[in-house]
């Protein structure tokens, strides 16, 4: 559920920068194009992956900065502790380093502060720094709480495919799988539509999401054998443009949650009731893992998802992300499926539908 409702369409990003070395080459022309003082706001892995490489293209520069590691949760008492840091100490500039966590989070103290945003994803497990909306969590818990749609997108975004390509395995195919969960949640969404039913945008959206998943279907082998050899082939380099920049644009066309189903909403369930089993899957993997769900569910061939995320060596069942098989388990997502807003419809019928569906994880 959004916490608000911005009508404006945005479209990914002002800027996208994506090449080897894009770090080296743009990081400090991209800073002053939009202020003199940056706060760096970053992960422990985030800064592993990237913090020499910032480092090295600012320190001879004169350019003031200063990086600080985050360890919670994007939520509004943690980015308003930002704000107030930015304000006192005359930063004017808001740079987010690192995956989901760090770009919800950096997203919306730019928002909060009224400053530019310039975000360097670490990895390309999600569309997060091209994506017009910050998910929220409970600070406390950890439990979600919905999503904030930004008044603007961030200004730019630095790739850099040397990072890339060197991000685990594992976060590489979560993003593949998350770019690739958007036709077939917009598929849920429109199913039985006539086109006036069918909010603006979200045709184009399809368009898009349907070019991403055929090209992520048909290139797992030589995106495998890239990842292996650590080369950055140009189906690697689409991959990564695909993954952040197209599907953040199918995200923004959609205007957020319109093309979200009921793969996201199990990923936000087991981040609400099953934090703490769940804490060391990221995003991707369980929304891929919600996608097999989605795909019963509408009585599709689910068993060639399980296959696809067996060779991804992607987790295919609930034991995989560390949830006890259990009725209580099984009965908290029958009714939290049935009643969130991809299904709406408690009835009995709906929650047999919705438990068959989840069966064919129940393992």
């Amino acid at each position: 559920m959004a916490l608000n409702s911005d009508f404006a369409f945005k479209f990914g990003c002002g800027r996208y920068l994506q090449e080897k070395d894009a770090i080296k080459k743009h990081l400090l022309t991209e800073l002053r194009r939009f202020g003199s003082k940056a706060l760096f706001i970053s992960g422990k892995n985030g800064f592993k992956a990237a913090g020499e490489k910032i480092k090295a293209s600012l320190n001879d520069s004169g350019f003031e900065y200063e990086l600080k590691i985050f360890e919670s949760t994007p939520c509004f008492e943690n980015a308003d502790e930002f704000v107030n840091y930015a304000k006192e100490n005359g930063f004017n500039i808001i740079c987010g380093v690192g995956g989901g966590v760090l770009g919800d989070t950096a997203k919306l103290v730019a928002s909060r502060s009224d400053l530019p945003l310039i975000q360097i994803p670490t990895s390309s497990s999600t569309c997060v720094a091209a994506t017009p909306l910050s998910v929220l969590y409970d600070r406390e818990t950890h439990a979600t709480i919905g999503s904030v749609k930004l008044m603007t997108e961030a200004d730019a975004v630095i790739v850099d495919l040397d990072i890339m390509i060197n991000q685990p395995k594992r976060l590489f195919w979560a993003g593949v799988m998350d770019s690739m969960a958007k036709m077939i949640e917009i598929t849920h969404r429109t199913k039985g539509k006539k086109d006036f039913e069918i909010p603006l945008g979200l045709e184009m959206a399809y368009d898009m999401s349907k070019t991403v998943y055929n090209f992520f279907y048909e290139k797992q082998t030589s995106l495998s054998s890239a990842l292996e050899g650590k080369n950055i082939t140009f189906d690697f380099e689409r991959a990564v443009f695909y993954a952040i920049a197209v599907t953040g644009i199918i995200s923004g066309i959609s205007k957020g949650s319109n093309q979200c189903a009921i793969a996201h909403k199990f990923y936000e369930q087991t981040r609400s009731f099953f934090y703490e089993e769940t804490k060391d899957f990221v995003h991707g993997e369980l929304v891929a893992l919600g996608l097999v769900i989605q795909l019963a569910y509408n009585e599709l061939d689910y068993q060639a998802m399980i296959d696809l995320l067996d060779k991804m060596k992607l987790p295919t069942k609930m034991s995989g992300i560390n949830l006890k098989i259990c009725d209580e388990t099984l009965e908290t997502f029958i009714n939290e499926l049935s009643a969130s807003t991809a299904i709406m419809d408690t009835s009995d019928i709906s929650k047999n539908k919705v438990k068959k569906a989840l069966l064919t994880i129940y393992k």
